[in-house]
């Protein structure tokens, strides 16, 4: 069943029933002041005839004062001492028990031949007196208060579910449009759809939201898009190296020693050099979804730390300079950052001089002694897969410096670049502390 279909058989169901409450409060309070004026016109008709005492003389009254009324005199054993009717009802235990009680009455409704009566018993000395009207008038009162309610309660249902309807159809109308688009997106996979989005109420604060979201895919495929796009394209680079050098193995296969060795020496850089840039391809694309919980860490001592395992791995010195700055932060994420500032310091410094590294207010940088950033390049070295025209034969995928790029805006933070005096660059990011 459609949200339509619910929210007006809901309005319906509810008018139904505030008619039907409404009409059955209205039933029993006419009901009990129609049995209450019957009640006090049996009340006035018995003191008017005043019957104190019941005797063998005792009879019912000419038609005159009897008018729309009947009339029964009972001895105190229950015998019928007189009647109006042709044929007369029985007393019950209760009334006949008021015989020698004068001023005490009961009321009861009893079928007779001439219909159902409202009768009042009062009692008498010797016996008690029944004086009954007809209920036919009263009845069929009551019987058309409950007609023209359950008709009314028909029709304020209908008009209820027309309404709600409506009501509902303006309502679930921008749902409708909602739902619409997320099928078609189901069906034909764009995420360029245009989504309704009217209004600030929920509906609208929703369909907002959905455009946003859609937004947010559509950049995240056209990120994916170019990783592999980009990806491909440098990877085609060290794979075509690597099958070039074994079709030469393979096809002469009386090289001399040196020359073999050159060209196993060759794949091995070329195979060193596809694993690094296949291993900064997986971190590149699994970087957003990082999920690594953030620690509160000493970033000087993480520095340091990075610094030493380095040195020992390259044999390159790093003269570390730091301040006491608390950081909370992904640590392999900040791990991986400063070492890939390390990587491209050392890829363009190819001297003897040590690296270093300067640690202050939550942000890092490495300074090197190279050649220096051409102006042109400075805002795109963070780009990925970028390298410039100089370091296009030199070792490396392009993606070292987008990583760094990426950590630092994933802690709130920014990378930069710049020129350093006296010759070289400093690159260096910032998190929020």
């Amino acid at each position: 069943m459609s949200l339509r279909w619910k929210v007006a058989l809901s309005l319906a169901a509810l008018s139904a029933t505030a008619t039907f409450a409404i009409g059955i409060a209205s039933y029993r309070t006419t009901s009990d002041r129609l049995y209450a004026e019957i009640d006090r016109s049996l009340a006035e008709l018995n003191n008017s005839l005043r019957f104190d005492r019941i005797g063998s003389a005792s009879r019912v009254p000419d038609r005159g004062p009897l008018a729309g009324y009947e009339m029964q005199v009972l001895r105190a054993n229950g015998d019928v001492l007189a009647s109006s009717l042709a044929e007369p009802f029985d007393a019950s235990p209760a009334e006949i028990a008021l015989a020698n009680q004068s001023g005490y009455a009961v009321f009861r409704n009893v079928e007779t031949e001439a219909g159902t009566l409202r009768v009042r018993t009062i009692g008498a000395r010797g016996g008690v007196v029944q004086i009954g009207r007809s209920l036919t008038e009263t009845d069929r009162v009551l019987s058309s208060l409950l007609s023209r309610m359950w008709r009314l309660m028909t029709l304020v249902s209908a008009i209820a579910l027309g309404l709600g309807w409506l009501i509902a159809g303006r309502v679930t109308a921008s749902l409708r449009r909602l739902t619409g688009a997320a099928e078609m997106v189901e069906a034909t996979g764009r995420l360029d759809i245009a989504v309704p989005a009217k209004g600030s109420d929920e509906v609208g604060r929703l369909a907002h939201a959905m455009q946003g979201m859609l937004a947010a895919l559509q950049r995240s495929r056209d990120d994916q898009r170019r990783l592999v796009e980009d990806a491909g394209h440098e990877l085609r680079t060290p794979l075509t190296s690597i099958r070039t050098n074994l079709n030469v193995l393979r096809r002469y296969g009386d090289l001399s020693a040196a020359d073999r060795g050159v060209l196993v020496d060759d794949l091995t850089v070329e195979t060193e050099e596809l694993v690094e840039l296949v291993n900064e391809i997986v971190a590149i694309a699994s970087g957003a979804a990082d999920d690594d919980p953030r620690e509160p860490f000493d970033l000087g001592v993480l520095a340091r730390e990075v610094a030493e395992r380095y040195e020992r791995r390259t044999g390159r010195s790093v003269i570390v300079h730091s301040d006491r700055s608390p950081v909370q932060a992904q640590r392999a994420a900040l791990q991986r950052a400063i070492s890939n500032l390390l990587d491209n310091a050392r890829k363009f410094d190819t001297g003897d001089g040590p690296l270093e590294v300067n640690v202050a207010a939550g942000s890092v940088e490495v300074s090197d002694r190279g050649p220096g950033i051409p102006e042109s390049d400075l805002p795109l070295v963070f780009d990925r897969f970028h390298r410039s025209d100089d370091a296009r034969a030199m070792p490396g995928s392009g993606l070292g410096l987008s990583i760094v790029h990426d950590v630092a805006e994933r802690h709130g933070g920014t990378a930069w670049a710049r020129n350093r005096d006296g010759g070289g660059a400093v690159v260096g990011f910032s998190v929020t502390t």
